[in-house]
């Protein structure tokens, strides 16, 4: 799991950095508001530690921009706070924060904290892995039976028209269902799958993926 600390001090990042780190965190470093947003960008984050008190942005201004584009599950954030700041962990908490830890750091609350946060994301994760793949299922379930009863009048019709002067056409028309019949069977197998795979379509859309 990758853990970005954001923090205006350097040495208090990096003490909690290397404690973080041998816990068997993976660990990214951030010193202003501006860092922590990058960071969460373009390094697939998992979860932030976000320091209140930061002299470009607060902390609170940056948990708002994060919320706009990432949910409390898809990336947990915790706020790091002074014992003299109840109002602003308070604001934060109703912008979006996960939770709160308190300066000077204790590393075994921290640890707790941030095991919980995680294993929530996990969950929740599951939770819509296993929903689409049951929705996906239901919708193969429904295609499949709308395409079989066509699929197979269509088939024996075509018995009937292969006598005909144009065999072309003919040909193409068998060619045509048969590469049907190919698909119901892939989707066949596909609903007997425990993950969906997917490919793209278009850059908003995904598509199930046909073995």
């Amino acid at each position: 799991m990758r853990i970005l600390v954001v923090d205006d001090d350097r040495i208090n990042n990096k003490m909690i950095c290397k404690k973080l780190e041998k816990r068997g965190f993976e660990v990214v470093e951030a010193f202003n508001g501006h860092e922590c947003l990058e960071a969460v960008e373009n390094k697939q984050i998992d979860l932030v530690l976000l320091d209140i008190m930061m002299p470009d942005m607060f902390g609170s201004d940056v948990l708002v921009e994060l919320r706009k584009n990432y949910s409390a599950f898809e990336l947990p954030i915790i706020m790091v706070t002074g014992k003299s700041e109840t109002e602003d962990i308070v604001e934060c908490l109703r912008a979006g924060a996960n939770d709160y830890i308190v300066k000077p750091i204790n590393i075994e609350v921290a640890l707790a904290r941030i095991s919980a946060q995680l294993t929530l994301k996990k969950m929740h994760h599951e939770n819509l892995s296993k929903a689409e793949l049951e929705t996906a299922q239901a919708m193969i379930v429904t295609y499949n039976h709308e395409i079989n009863n066509p699929l197979t009048i269509a088939l024996g019709l075509l018995g009937r028209v292969k006598g005909e002067e144009n065999l072309e056409n003919v040909a193409k028309i068998s060619d045509a269902l048969f590469r049907i019949v190919d698909i119901v069977k892939k989707i066949q197998q596909i609903s007997n799958e425990t993950q969906l795979k997917h490919s793209s379509y278009t850059d908003q859309e995904k598509m199930i993926k046909l073995k």
